[in-house]
């Protein structure tokens, strides 16, 4: 009988054994696709990279700064690493390429074509299970769905995105924004940073879930205290989840709380618990009456889905009674409800704080904003109106959606869109060479990401990247020819949305949100950077590195100030 002195070596044999098996395998199945590949020890999917990145990042933070990108031996091993890196590798290996590691292959593309190609092949190309279901703790949503289950949740949640909620949605930004601008005359700005996620917040919580907060208050409207059967109230719940997602999304909550992440354990029950009892009180009115409206929230996402819901299942009671699944489950509800919170709240906000960051470094482009900016609520004053209003202003904010649209392009919430092939699938790269013509044919379980970052500063498309010029967006009418699907100059050279049937469903949400924001905080303040610290060092700070949190932000915290204007 073997003893554990020689179990262990014999097993770490066995493993590398194992391991080297599938690794020259890999590069053999690498090679027979004609694509140019490289290797690496380990992929940036696989857990290890989850917990190294953060590491890899801390360490070489000043290294980072010179422009260099990664180290060529931890390039491919980073979470995200295209963002810190740009084109570095896409300049070396080409718009397509393979990566080669032991676990596996993956293909990284930079070139328009490849992406609308790949995104219209829906069915051939799927979310990779591993990578999304970190982000389906209720179980499947909108994001993470795929073939007739997607089709499915698309019909429930996609009416809900419509003209009412836009209206709540701009609405309710403007009167957040207004009563953080009353804060900042009597007492200054805290923090920018924390300010616009604090904002984004208590609109995501409006918008999404019908729940109205105040600004200068740490409960919600009319729940002053603490509910009984709760340790914290709603608002202290989900900005405590907020404050812990990653964890929250990388750890079983049973886990966490044996941790010192119990917290946010605790936090994420209550949460749950509170939105459950919310889902539970709008079904019993909706039950009551088909045409139920929140009055106060008319619009918001919750209730919308949940009529959507209710509808279908009418609409299926009056048919054939079909086998067909009509409507959500609890579970479901809450799931795409936590989506809407997740993608609502943390990329808008990003973009916010980038695009805050950029109008300080950049005085001319904040002018041109804040010169539209000032027209649009001259305009309204000339009509009697002290409010913008969607149907009327928004229309007219043409270059601040430029800016927008550029703040995206510069600076990708997304790094890659990623996707996977589970059987062999052919890929048409065309370089412009004859042979590049004939389709390369991927293998099974390849993994394809769409490099956000590699299209978006591509100069056959781009010209100077790095460049915040609104102006590459502009039309003969100065505007985005149609809102969020502008394609940029060729179709698939911008994917800050995705494209295809799995584009981003709220983009209009985000517009909306964005142009209101900025709406209010430049007509009355301007924005600067505090101290004495160089332009050139926040370039820096916000081009060269990233926090590698689930969304693109900032490393660093770039202090700003405000000025006031009127």
């Amino acid at each position: 009988m073997l003893s554990i002195g020689q179990i262990v070596p014999l097993a770490i044999g066995v493993f590398i054994l194992y391991r080297t098996g599938t690794f020259l395998n890999n590069i053999r199945l690498a090679r027979a696709t004609g694509l140019p590949f490289t290797y690496s020890l380990y992929l940036e999917f696989e857990t290890i990279a989850y917990f190294g990145s953060p590491l890899l990042r801390w360490k070489y933070r000043d290294y980072l700064l010179q422009g260099k990108g990664w180290p060529r031996w931890a390039r491919f091993m980073i979470k995200d690493w295209p963002w810190e890196d740009k084109r570095r590798a896409h300049d070396e290996w080409g718009d397509c390429f393979l990566v080669v590691a032991p676990t596996g292959i993956i293909c990284y593309a930079a070139d328009p074509a490849m992406s609308m190609d790949v995104t219209k092949r829906r069915m051939d190309f799927t979310k990779p299970p591993d990578k999304y279901a970190m982000i389906q703790p209720y179980g499947t949503n909108i994001v993470t769905a795929e073939g007739k289950q997607w089709q499915f949740h698309v019909r429930i949640t996609g009416p809900t995105f419509n003209e009412a909620n836009n209206h709540l949605n701009w609405t309710e930004t403007l009167r957040q924004a207004q009563s953080l601008s009353d804060s900042w005359g009597r007492w200054g700005s805290r923090d920018l940073h924390l300010d616009i996620y604090s904002l984004t917040l208590n609109i995501i919580s409006c918008a999404g879930f019908g729940i109205r907060q105040d600004w200068s208050n740490d409960t919600i409207v009319n729940h002053d205290k603490v509910p009984e059967g709760h340790e914290l109230s709603f608002l202290q719940a989900i900005t405590t989840v907020v404050h812990y997602i990653v964890p929250i999304l990388l750890l079983p909550t049973k886990v966490m709380l044996y941790t010192p992440l119990r917290k946010g354990a605790k936090a994420y029950i209550e949460f749950e618990d509170y939105m459950r009892t919310l889902i539970n009180a709008e079904k019993r009115k909706i039950d009551a009456n088909a045409d139920y409206e929140n009055l106060d929230t008319k619009g918001n996402l919750l209730t919308a889905m949940l009529k959507v819901s209710a509808s279908e299942a009418r609409n299926a009671n009056k048919g054939d009674g079909g086998t067909r699944k009509t409507t959500f489950n609890d579970d479901e509800v809450l799931g795409n409800a936590f989506m809407f919170f997740l993608a609502g709240y943390d990329t808008t906000a990003n973009s916010m704080i980038y695009g805050s960051v950029c109008l300080a470094l950049y005085p001319e482009l904040q002018n041109s904003v804040v010169e539209e900016i000032d027209r649009v609520w001259d305009e309204a004053e000339k009509e009697g109106r002290t409010e913008l209003d969607y149907d009327n202003d928004y229309p007219k904010l043409k270059y601040t959606l430029c800016f927008m649209y550029e703040i995206l392009r510069a600076f990708p919430v997304v790094i890659h869109l990623t996707k996977m092939c589970w059987k062999p699938q052919p890929i048409v790269w065309r370089t412009g060479k004859e042979t590049d013509n004939a389709p390369h044919v991927l293998p099974a379980k390849c993994r394809m990401y769409l490099n956000t970052t590699g299209t978006h500063y591509n100069t056959k498309y781009w010209s100077d990247p790095y460049k915040i010029d609104p102006d590459r967006w502009a039309n003969d009418a100065h505007g985005p020819t149609s809102a969020a699907r502008k394609p940029g100059p060729v179709k698939g050279s911008f994917i800050g949305f995705s494209e295809g049937a799995r584009a981003c469903i709220g983009w209009k949400f985000a517009e909306v949100e964005f142009l209101a924001f900025f709406a209010v905080m430049l007509r009355q303040y301007r924005v600067r950077l505090a101290g004495d610290v160089p332009k050139e060092e926040v370039e820096k700070q916000i081009f060269l590195r990233c926090a590698g949190d689930i969304t693109l932000s900032p490393f660093d915290n770039v202090k700003l100030t405000l000025d006031k204007r009127r």
